[in-house]
């Protein structure tokens, strides 16, 4: 398990690979919070990060460190909708940043 959190470490983007409680780990990227708002800008390109945990965690799994692994937790875009006018249904979304600025996949052994 000790090699598969430093692998996660060398992931661009990634900040810190915490183990918690029974076999979680929570794997933090590098963002900042944006004010006024419950969304969090992610620094780096989230498609290729989440690539990459996927690769090391499928690679780790193939080499039978366990038995499988899920997503508890990804983070998900939020988005600012805006009304176009008085009676309008059409609304405008604009990118308004994620929600979390973390990762959290449950490994089964």
């Amino acid at each position: 398990m000790e090699e598969l959190i430093q692998d996660l470490r060398k992931i661009e983007g990634v900040k810190a690979v915490r183990k918690q409680s029974g076999p979680v780990l929570k794997i933090e990227l590098f963002h900042r919070e944006i004010p006024a708002s419950e969304a969090v800008d992610i620094l780096g390109d989230l498609r290729s990060i989440s690539q990459s945990i996927v690769s090391i965690l499928d690679e780790a799994r193939s080499d039978g460190e366990f038995e499988s692994w899920e997503w508890i937790q990804k983070p998900e875009k939020k988005y600012q909708e805006t009304s176009l006018g008085r009676n309008s249904s059409v609304s405008d979304r604009k990118d308004k940043g994620h929600r979390p600025g973390y990762y959290r996949v449950s490994i089964i052994e």
